[in-house]
């Protein structure tokens, strides 16, 4: 069976809201999820006014701040998670103090969160320690609302001190890496409370339900490419780019190396450029029956796929040949490549939607021989179901046995989609336009784009970094 999914927007606005979050390190960027790229069509939130700015006077002052480190802002297009780096650790030492706004049109029950390190691992020094205890400044003695401390609270001997006034912690997972904020009566629109966490949170992701429910890992950023060879990093390293050199072919596809966090960009007659990744080949001076559309990387980027239009097929590096459709009739051109989740097969598809498969890859539908309103442009794999998604230039997804996070089909776009990069969990994806657009869809954190700024020449793909901790 396979589910098959036309353009329709993501659901969002359910009663509860679900974040990850990474700590420690100095990165002190954010990412948000704005309503331009969250992929809603909900009407607008009844409660909010615009994005909080610092300081976040949602949390009172506690110790050294004088007010929340972090601001997690719920709404209905999505979740801000919004940072104030003047306000450094409560304790001086490694915890967060954490407000929660819901500028959303619904109460909010919970809060699942995750992180990579143990920010549930509550060591006795929480919010109701600090207030208890007089940590100096003498200026930062208490704070409004300490009198819902229990005696064990105030005496650092249970690990709840660190919850606000109206919340409680559960659901703490192995390693102290996950956990749910409960709140005692659901958080209603307008309303804000706080809580304390273990580390320092300096760098976020975010979704709101509707996409998995579970805790989820750190994302990484992405790159967007051009047809010039130039790249653009958002939320990731920039190691370099072809921008403003010679190609004896455009560029027209990425492949992100998941061992280096590098990067590989194509070219039309096949030509490799390899940055922080190893060059494993390339049919550039070679002569082709049909230009190359696209590439994948192998899963331990060890090796990748190059595919010609004609759905002509050349493997380097480890990256096994499994089949092609070279010399084969087609009813429309092969415009991607995928590879399956353990690098034993792949997915080619056609500008109509039809599917070919190879090796281990397993057929789960296609939009073959199916009226689209635009053509297919791009595909990606699914490696926790072995199902896949299809995207169209009007930002239409098709989901094979694969979750729908949510779409662009239906709205209007001011250029066309041209590529899909899928988060390392496989939680969510991006979509992107030849202008630079992104669009973020389930836990796919926004990290900027080039949509609304001049380029030299349109973008023609992304990949994700896969290299993340």
């Amino acid at each position: 069976m396979f589910h098959r999914t036309f353009s329709r927007a993501r659901r969002i606005g359910t009663a509860t809201a679900v974040v990850a979050l990474m700590a420690a390190g100095t990165v002190t960027a954010l990412a948000a999820l704005p309503q331009e790229a969250s992929g809603a069509s909900t009407p607008a939130p009844q409660v909010t006014t615009g994005t909080p700015t610092a300081p976040f006077t949602e949390c009172p002052a506690v110790a050294y701040d004088t007010s929340c480190g972090i601001l997690i802002d719920i709404t209905d297009s999505g979740v801000q998670i919004l940072q104030d780096p003047s306000q450094g650790p409560y304790d001086n030492d490694d915890d967060t103090l954490v407000g929660v706004l819901n500028d959303s049109s619904t109460p909010i029950g919970s809060l699942p969160l995750a992180g990579t390190q143990d920010i549930f691992g509550f060591d006795g020094d929480g919010l109701c320690t600090w207030a208890a205890n007089g940590i100096s400044p003498a200026a930062h003695d208490g704070f409004v609302g300490d009198q819902y401390c229990t005696p064990a609270q105030l005496a650092g001997t249970n690990p709840q001190d660190y919850q606000g006034p109206d919340n409680t912690f559960s659901g703490i997972g192995p390693n102290n890496t996950s956990g749910t904020v409960d709140f005692d009566t659901p958080l209603a629109p307008g309303q804000s409370t706080y809580f304390s966490l273990e580390n320092v949170l300096t760098t976020f992701k975010s979704t709101f339900a509707g996409a998995p429910t579970g805790s989820v890992g750190v994302e990484g950023g992405y790159y967007e490419v051009a047809s010039d060879g130039g790249i653009f990093a958002f939320g990731t390293p920039f190691y370099g780019s072809h921008g403003g050199s010679p190609l004896n072919q455009p560029i027209v596809g990425i492949a992100s190396d998941p061992k280096t966090g590098g990067y590989w960009m194509v070219a039309a007659d096949g030509g490799i450029f390899a940055y922080n990744a190893p060059f494993f080949g390339s049919t550039g001076g070679t002569h082709l029956v049909a230009p190359i559309v696209g590439m994948a990387a192998t899963p331990n980027g060890g090796g990748y796929w190059l595919v010609a239009s004609d759905g002509g097929v050349f493997a380097f590096g480890n990256a096994k040949f499994y089949g092609s459709k070279g010399g084969l009739p087609l009813n429309a051109p092969i415009v991607g490549i995928a590879s399956t989740g353990n690098g034993a097969g792949y997915y080619l598809v056609a500008s109509d939607g039809g599917i070919f498969t190879f090796g281990d890859a397993a057929f789960h539908g296609s939009e073959g021989a199916v009226h689209l309103n635009k053509p297919i442009v791009g595909i990606a794999a699914d490696a926790q179901t072995g199902g896949y998604w299809m995207v169209a230039s009007d930002g239409g997804i098709f989901a094979f046995d694969a979750p729908f996070y949510g779409s662009k089909g239906g709205h209007p776009l001011n250029k066309p989609v041209v590529g899909i990069a899928v988060t390392p969990d496989h939680g969510g994806y991006w979509l992107d336009a030849s202008d630079g657009g992104i669009f973020s869809f389930g836990d796919a954190a926004f990290f900027g784009s080039k949509g609304g700024e001049p380029l030299n020449k349109p973008v023609v793909g992304m990949a994700a970094d896969l290299d993340v901790p």
